[in-house]
């Protein structure tokens, strides 16, 4: 009798291991997703006095994103692009746990107006969650950039994938681009997904509005805030009802076992 309860504890606990092993990175993108939903987000238009020092970037394990976090994000602007409903905050900082509240400027002494503006963002496996929604971005959509003071519309003439080795998608050439950097797939990998944008007004020669000059009101500021948090919220949603689905079908192998081992039981 003790030995058909044990048989039946380890089968259990096989089945449980291996669907949470499976759901793994939906627990992760969930914890991510309620914790940025639970964030209060403020938008600073100067830079700190001090900017957390630069660290080596991994894929975030589970410990990782059960760090404790600010309740507090302060970024410096946003990135979005319409076409997609894509939007996130960008902060400053080049840390793992900064990594996992927005995209990241990787020069923050860099000008919309005057510089290759580059961004770093993580891609955790949901489209719809931090970086992951760019590979669904195509060229000639328009990308819309906020930073301090500055806002800047550009629009998309290529995106690619290149070893993180290449170091040329950083370079500044004292012209205004916009590089928006992140990985192509959610799993450990050498290559980065790169997407490469210049102004509108240098894509069409004849505008005349220079909208890098344009500066972003504190309104404007606000209703970007309200509309980041909004998608927060959704995309929480979305991830614990993922997971109430996984609980539902763990819960249905379990009951399928059970009612097997009672039917070639003795």
């Amino acid at each position: 009798m003790k030995r058909e309860h044990l048989e039946k504890y380890l089968i259990d606990g096989l089945i449980i291991a291996g669907i949470l092993l499976l759901a793994l990175p939906f627990l992760k993108e969930s914890i991510v997703s309620w914790q940025l939903r639970t964030s209060e987000l403020t938008i600073a238009t100067q830079l700190p006095t001090t900017i957390p020092e630069e660290e080596t970037i991994q894929m975030p394990a589970l410990g990782d994103v059960l760090a404790p976090q600010s309740a507090t994000i302060t970024g410096y602007g946003f990135v979005a692009i319409e076409a997609i409903e894509f939007q996130q905050p960008l902060l400053v900082g080049i840390t793992n746990q900064q990594l996992l509240k927005g995209g990241v400027v990787m020069f923050p002494e860099r000008l919309l107006k005057n510089s290759n503006f580059v961004v770093l963002g993580h891609h955790l496996g949901r489209q719809s969650l931090l970086f992951g929604q760019l590979l669904e971005a195509q060229v000639g959509m328009e990308v819309s950039v906020t930073y301090l003071e500055e806002r800047q519309q550009y629009i998309i003439i290529d995106k690619k994938v290149v070893d993180e080795s290449d170091l040329s998608v950083l370079t500044d050439d004292q012209t205004p681009k916009l590089t928006l950097i992140t990985c192509p797939t959610p799993t450990r990998t050498e290559e980065r997904y790169v997407l490469t944008a210049i102004p509108v007004e240098q894509a069409t020669a004849g505008q005349s509005q220079n909208t890098a000059t344009m500066g972003s009101t504190s309104q404007g500021a606000r209703v970007l805030a309200q509309k980041q948090e909004m998608l927060w919220k959704q995309q929480s949603e979305k991830n614990w009802f993922l997971l109430f689905v996984i609980l539902f079908i763990i819960s249905g192998c379990l009951l399928g076992v059970h009612k097997l081992l009672k039917r070639s039981a003795p």
